[in-house]
């Protein structure tokens, strides 16, 4: 599935590439029932709005509907476009993520001598093996070998302190009335 991948983004990337968006990630997902689906994650810098999806989606239909011209005979057949943003809680599949994600915070699902673990750091490096993380003040390497999944993990921010002092001021100015 991984070659299916890689010749889809091969395909895909220069078509995105005229629209000014860029391929963030091909995923392509056996249905138990139904078609395949074909996943196809797009951005840009500033994010990509729903015109932008819209343009990439007719763009990558074109290809795969074109006959002889399908990238990959895996697609072949019955399959479901899915073209989106990578999200704020973007998937970390490839090398390019994992550089993307440095000094943010990810979730990381991963096997260590057999066991499924899960852990929340901040991306400190990486190398072509391994990702080393800050977790709770100690650094952990996983090897990419052992990741199962891994995402970027979106943080609320604190609420701002006027909005704070506002709704204060406010809940006193409706108790003075009431006195």
């Amino acid at each position: 599935m991984v070659d299916t991948q890689h010749s889809l983004a091969a395909s895909f990337a220069p078509v995105l590439n005229e629209l000014d968006l860029n391929l963030y990630d091909v995923e392509v997902v056996s249905a138990s029932q139904g078609p395949r689906i074909l996943r196809v994650l797009v951005d840009r810098p500033g994010g990509v709005d729903l015109e932008a999806i819209t343009a990439a989606t007719q763009a990558l239909s074109e290809i795969l509907d074109s006959p002889g011209e399908t990238p990959d005979p895996v697609i072949a057949g019955r399959y479901t476009l899915e073209v989106s943003s990578p999200g704020l809680e973007r998937p970390l599949r490839r090398i390019e993520h994992w550089e993307g994600a440095r000094e943010k915070t990810v979730t990381v699902k991963f096997r260590d001598e057999g066991v499924a673990q899960r852990v929340k750091g901040v991306v400190v490096s990486l190398n072509e093996t391994s990702v080393t993380l800050d977790v709770d003040g100690r650094e952990q390497e996983i090897l990419f070998s052992e990741i199962t999944g891994a995402r970027t993990v979106f943080e609320w921010g604190s609420e701002p302190r006027l909005a704070t002092k506002n709704r204060k001021s406010k809940s006193k100015k409706k108790s003075e009335k009431v006195a």
